[in-house]
């Protein structure tokens, strides 16, 4: 996707959703297609409107998917009384990098002590980097993912 393309899905009120609200699943599958669903706790939208997170979990089914199929998912949501009154977006990526060590991902260890703890930042075993490809509300009628379905 090209930068201008991705800079209209990636705006504003997406940046803010996304970095406020924690109930955030990663979906992932393997070669084989089989899936996978994690919670996830760091996933952010960085400035030129990728996703970024980390992976602590060694070994990790989520990490061996992903090295294996770039393909992934976020749902990011809002939780209501029923499904179809749920807030939230289905985010569709490609993972672009995958760093297990470097510079990067050695910053993000001290950023992670300096807030958690020397166990926290030890516990990090790689950061992921993914371009966002679509966007689909959480109950999709057809509306903007913003938009209540009813």
């Amino acid at each position: 996707m090209n930068n201008t393309k991705q800079n209209e899905l990636v705006t504003t009120e997406l940046r803010d959703f996304f970095q406020n609200h924690h109930d955030k699943l990663l979906c992932t599958a393997n070669k084989s297609g089989e899936p996978s669903v994690s919670l996830m706790g760091t996933p952010r939208v960085v400035e030129n409107g990728n996703i970024e997170f980390e992976l602590s979990d060694d070994p990790s089914i989520t990490l061996n998917n992903i090295l294996e199929n770039k393909s992934v998912v976020f749902m990011v949501y809002e939780p209501a009384t029923r499904a179809r009154d749920y807030k939230g977006v289905r985010i569709y990526a490609k993972v672009t990098e995958v760093l297990r060590e470097g510079e990067k991902l050695e910053k993000i260890r001290t950023k992670i002590r300096e807030k958690f703890g020397n166990e926290k930042a030890d516990e990090l075993v790689a950061t992921v980097t993914c371009e966002i490809k679509k966007l689909r509300p959480i109950v999709d009628r057809g509306q903007a993912w913003n938009e209540l379905p009813f």
